[in-house]
């Protein structure tokens, strides 16, 4: 029964975690007949929090997924599979004569209050940490996640520092993602906030051209920069918010254009190319620029689909889709798409100086 003590006195999310639940309801289902079966399920580490924070006790370094599935369970909210059944080798001895055992289809009100009670008696092994740092914590949960396989972005979600949690301010606030027409499952947020941060990174440091934004590039930037300092940190997020900016002035809510994260950087690439080159003034996008540029990549999109089918289509918007099929976050195969974006956008009165072409193929 501790399990539903701690619940209001559990921090289930600390900023390590992922975004969101990963477990399947056949998953869930299928660890909720572990337990009524009575078969060991891994150890849930907790981070012993007295004293640290104001409202909770613990946070759960590793066992999100499996102290869910019982909060749901318990409040039923999940049905037993419906190919559930106890093994009779597993009735637990402590159950009286006469008991109703649970079957398939069976939420926990419907169980016989003794199995009831057995579900709440039942032991789980908890590992208490204590006397951890933050960093020590975030790389312990990394280690230890041996379920559901991180992807690229919640590992580096759990690489900590001090870059790790500006990438989380941004990919977390709401003004971010209202723009984005993609869901932030798996940290598709966390992973484009942190590719805004590597350009204005670059931006910071002065360099003219593209940032390699490929996941290990990324990793390593996280990792080189686990220490800026109030005052880098602040610096950084006002770079980032400038771009972001930007593409608030060109993009509509929930934008289809912004149906990837890929697209997200194009545009965000493609303006602070245009700023440099003087086509674009410095400061704030006037709102008939914005209109203009969203007008443009919209018509660009459509030119790009419909050449598929031509047979005397545009070599450059075929190079363009080729390169967004291989090396999508390669610095060569996005110096060539801003290259080809902006050539397009001179088309239309602007004045670009156009890099050095790349060979096609060279984003692979």
């Amino acid at each position: 029964g501790k399990i539903l003590a701690w619940k209001s006195a559990m921090d289930d999310a600390p900023p390590y975690q992922r975004e969101s639940s990963i477990w399947s309801t056949d998953k869930q289902q299928l660890f909720v007949d572990s337990l009524l079966n009575g078969y060991d399920v891994p150890k849930i580490y907790l981070h012993d929090l007295r004293g640290q924070h104001p409202t909770k006790v613990y946070a759960v370094v590793d066992g999100r997924q499996r102290i869910g599935t019982i909060w749901r369970f318990l409040r039923n909210d999940l049905p037993l599979a419906d190919d559930f059944r106890i093994e009779p080798a597993n009735l637990p001895a402590e159950l009286p004569p006469g008991v109703r055992h649970p079957k398939a289809g069976d939420r926990f009100r419907d169980l016989d209050p003794a199995w009831q009670l057995v579900l709440k008696r039942t032991y789980l092994a908890v590992v208490l940490i204590q006397n951890a740092t933050e960093h020590d914590i975030e790389d312990l949960f990394s280690r230890l996640n041996n379920g559901e396989p991180l992807n690229a972005a919640e590992k580096r979600n759990a690489m900590g520092g001090d870059l790790v949690k500006l990438i989380r301010e941004i990919g977390h606030r709401p003004s971010f993602g209202e723009r984005l027409r993609f869901p932030n499952s798996r940290s598709q947020h966390l992973d484009l906030a942190a590719r805004i941060v590597a350009i204005a990174l670059a931006d910071r440091d002065g360099d003219q051209g593209v940032p390699d934004l490929r996941g290990k590039a990324l990793d390593a930037m996280v990792k080189a920069h686990r220490r800026l300092g109030a005052r880098e940190t602040g610096m950084l997020r006002d770079r980032a918010d400038l771009l972001i900016r930007d593409l608030e002035a060109v993009f509509e809510p929930s934008d289809p254009l912004l149906g990837t994260g890929g697209a997200v950087v194009m545009a965000t690439l493609l303006v602070r190319a245009l700023r440099r080159t003087g086509v674009l003034p410095p400061g704030p996008i006037e709102p008939a620029t914005g209109a203009g540029l969203r007008a443009f990549l919209a018509e660009f999109d459509a030119a790009r689909r419909s050449a598929l089918d031509r047979l005397d289509a545009d070599p450059a918007l075929l190079e363009f889709t080729h390169l967004m099929q291989h090396g999508t976050n390669e610095r060569r195969s996005l110096e060539r798409r801003v290259a080809i974006l902006a050539a397009a956008y001179e088309g239309r009165g602007a004045t670009v100086v156009v890099p050095a072409t790349t060979a096609p193929g060279a984003g692979r």
